[in-house]
């Protein structure tokens, strides 16, 4: 059995104050107001010998409301998930983030600008980006003599 110290706050006036105040701004009925405008979509990267490949999930838009651009070496992608509600709505609970997003990422050397590939289907958006001929790791098999 495991004894664990406990150690009960003093009494003290603003305790019930405290709670109050916590109770009215963590609740978890949270007003439309109180949540963010901005935000960024959950993306994986990853590489195989041939290619890296981005994955973002991007819910609730269609591929004309995303936008992915090649400046140098920096792919962007950008969009906007517009918001629903009216003036008169009044949500209980909203996790759902809206407005504008932007993401932008350094790529490698390795990457063939002129193959990059992208689709939409069913909220997820993937980007492969092909690798140079020449940085794609060969097998070669040495002769022992």
């Amino acid at each position: 059995m495991t004894l664990v110290k406990w150690t009960p706050r003093p009494i003290n006036m603003y305790n019930e104050f405290d709670d109050i105040l916590n109770s009215l701004f963590f609740s978890d009925f949270r007003d439309s107001h109180y949540t963010s405008k901005d935000w960024e979509p959950k993306m994986d990267i990853k590489e195989s010998d041939n290619d890296f490949t981005i994955k973002a999930d991007i819910a609730g838009l269609s591929k004309d409301d995303i936008n992915i651009n090649l400046n140098g070496d920096r792919l962007t992608i950008s969009g906007e998930r517009e918001d629903e509600s009216s003036t008169d709505t009044r949500y209980h609970f909203r996790e759902r983030s809206v407005g504008k997003f932007s993401r932008t990422f350094n790529l490698p050397e390795s990457v063939n600008k002129d193959e990059i590939n992208a689709r939409f289907e069913n909220g997820i958006l993937s980007i492969d980006l092909k690798k140079r001929e020449e940085i794609i790791p060969k097998t070669k098999e040495i002769v022992i003599k």
